[in-house]
């Protein structure tokens, strides 16, 4: 695990998977390689609130470090942080905005570029995807768009509003089917008209903490819709 700075105003963990690859990542934020395949990672709210080490009460273990290595492994330079204090969604949204845009400007292509999260780093990817407005940019969201009913559905209401016009890129949303929390993004795809977007319903009984692990089951639908 190597720790370095692709923009002054936002400091990134990179997992990678070789050697060649950890080589790599020292010149990433001068020179980055056109020819890797780059990959956000933006895990849930619970470690904000929790931090690394607390497990859910019901959910288990938040496996940060795990998801990030298991997504290195498939063969991405994997860029994540930690976030040990709240968020606002907007602000830091904004932030993985620059930096995938940094690396279009560095000629990285936009289908090399792949942005994922889970539950409100979820959210965080809808709203990316309506910032960055690039049609080839890969998008996974895991459980991020709030049933009704649930606090969770504010704020997706909010995106609905405002910003979910404006989503460009590829988006794929995976979601159990026993999640009480989170569940179809239908209705933001139904807004966007610069989308290609597609929904898959995993049925694994395990809710919203499905995506606390690196179930494969989630793992290679996006693995997948990422190398598409």
């Amino acid at each position: 695990m190597n720790s370095c700075t692709l923009h002054k105003k936002f400091h990134l963990l990179f997992y990678t998977s070789t050697l060649a690859a950890i080589l790599a990542t020292a010149a990433f934020a001068e020179n980055p390689d056109p020819g890797q395949r780059y990959l956000f990672y933006l895990h849930g709210a619970w470690i904000e609130e929790q931090g690394l080490n607390q497990p859910h009460p019901k959910h288990g273990s938040y496996e940060y470090e795990k998801i990030t290595r298991a997504l290195a492994d498939r063969g991405f330079v994997v860029i994540s942080e930690a976030r040990m204090s709240k968020q606002d969604m907007m602000s830091y949204a904004r932030n993985i905005a620059d930096q995938v845009l940094l690396l279009l400007r560095q000629r990285v292509p936009a289908e090399n570029i792949t942005v994922i999260g889970h539950s409100k780093g979820g959210h965080m990817a809808l709203i990316v995807a309506s910032l960055a407005e690039e049609p080839n940019l890969n998008f996974v969201v895991m459980a991020g768009c709030g049933k009704r009913g649930t606090m969770f559905r504010r704020s997706y209401e909010r995106f609905l509003e405002r910003s979910a016009h404006l989503m460009k890129g590829r988006i794929l949303s995976l979601y159990d089917s026993t999640d009480r929390e989170a569940g179809s993004c239908e209705e933001a795809f139904r807004l966007a008209s610069g989308t290609q977007s597609k929904e898959k319903i995993l049925h694994t009984g395990q809710g919203h903490g499905l995506f606390y692990h690196p179930n494969s089951a989630w793992i290679e639908e996006a693995v997948a819709w990422a190398k598409k």
